[in-house]
């Protein structure tokens, strides 16, 4: 009983915070009623230094929506991905390893996996702004450049909804 938890537990993390609760009952054929767009605080970035993102999650339908928000950061509210010069996805930090569900099951611990939010009401037409961290999540300690989308379930269509993909630059 308790390692199906886990496995419940980890399931749930691995795919992400934004996708595991919802405020409304997704239906099928609802058309998606979020944008993300994500632009970088500054392009080039000196190593070690953190790799930041301006977020905007803005509701693009003809009404009033109701959005899962976590507790936390932008770090919380999307599903980050990274990929380096040779498209190869970089180490993640131990928060990483944590919040992107890649641990091991005997080294879970519930506390990590306990997340916390509300529906929060997004009227139309309106943008939540984040920051995030991407190096939060990721270990950016080589130089050169970076790839990086965003994701996150659409509270009515249930689809995955991407972000653009911006390019941040990492110098020695």
């Amino acid at each position: 009983m308790k390692l199906s938890i886990y496995i419940l537990f980890a399931t749930t993390l691995a795919t992400g915070g934004t996708c595991a609760a919802q405020c409304s009952q997704p239906w099928q054929g609802a058309r998606s009623v979020l944008e993300i767009y994500t632009s970088p605080v500054r392009h080039k970035v000196t190593l070690g230094s953190p790799v930041l993102l301006k977020v905007s999650m803005t509701n693009i339908s003809r009404h009033d929506v109701s959005v899962w928000l976590e507790k936390g950061g932008g770090e919380s509210q999307y599903e980050v991905e990274v990929r380096g010069q040779s498209k190869v996805l970089p180490a993640d930090t131990e928060y990483g390893r944590k919040r992107n569900g890649h641990v091991h099951l005997e080294t879970l611990n519930l506390k990590d996996l306990i997340g916390s939010g509300a529906c929060t009401p997004l009227r139309r037409g309106k943008t939540i702004i984040y920051e995030l961290n991407v190096s939060k999540l990721y270990d950016l300690s080589a130089h050169g450049k970076y790839y990086i989308r965003l994701q996150r379930a659409d509270p009515e269509s249930a689809a995955m909804i991407k972000s653009n993909t911006v390019r941040v630059t990492v110098t020695p």
